[in-house]
């Protein structure tokens, strides 16, 4: 019975870790805010796509066009640091992004729930869409 208890607990450890999964991401995620210097903004109009270990697509809707941008890159992700790098740059102006690159850090992600940092200091909140 201890034996089964030592597991149990083991297993229990393992699943609490900070460690994220590769998987926990996967699938489209809509951004629904994007808060930096306490000043929380709205957004409904861009998603980002984690389709396996090493695709991003990120969708920006254009209201103006009535059309959708789709940007393919890399992503690459160690713990909970997470980096995507574009693979155009010309799209940038769409974005809030200043490069190609950007590395974000995994504050929280569920199967509901995903919040990303960044180190020019945007928080970015996103539900499983």
């Amino acid at each position: 019975m201890k034996k089964y208890c030592l597991i149990l607990f083991v297993f229990i450890f393992y699943l609490s870790c900070d460690d994220i999964s590769t998987s926990e991401l996967a699938g489209k995620w809509q951004l629904k805010t994007v808060e930096k210097n306490g000043v929380e903004t709205p957004v409904d109009t861009v998603w980002y796509n984690f389709q396996s270990e090493a695709i991003f697509s990120m969708q920006i809707y254009i209201p103006q066009q009535d059309t959708f941008l789709v940007i393919i890159g890399m992503r690459r992700q160690q713990d909970n640091v997470l980096s995507i790098e574009l693979g155009a740059e010309e799209y940038i102006s769409y974005s809030d992004w200043n490069s190609k690159n950007r590395n974000f850090t995994i504050a929280e992600v569920n199967r509901k729930k995903l919040i990303l940092s960044c180190e020019e200091g945007y928080i970015y909140s996103f539900i499983k869409f």
